[in-house]
């Protein structure tokens, strides 16, 4: 299996502009990249542009805080209904 390095936001640009001359099935071939990446770098390209190509996020600082805040309550009830049904497996392992 090789072994595959991360592509950098310029060469993802690069390969997109190929697509378009080569194809699409061709490009991922050329490149090594499944054919699913490839259209996931089109669309995150065709809706942010560079940006978003290269992950980097324009929200503000409370928005990241909104939803830091929002994980971690989904965290939480994620465990409380973990701890519950190891609860409810334990009380009917007994009976």
């Amino acid at each position: 299996m090789k072994n595959k390095k991360r592509k950098s936001t310029q060469e993802k640009i690069d390969i997109i502009t190929q697509c378009r001359e080569l194809g699409w099935v061709e490009t991922a071939r050329k490149h090594d990249i499944s054919y699913p990446t490839l259209q996931n770098w089109r669309n995150l390209f065709a809706s942010g542009g560079e940006p978003a190509l290269s992950g980097r996020l324009n929200m503000s600082n409370s928005e990241i805080k909104k939803l830091l805040h929002e994980n971690q309550k989904l965290k939480e009830l994620v465990a409380e209904k973990e701890l519950e049904i190891r609860i409810k497996n334990e009380f009917l392992k007994k009976k």
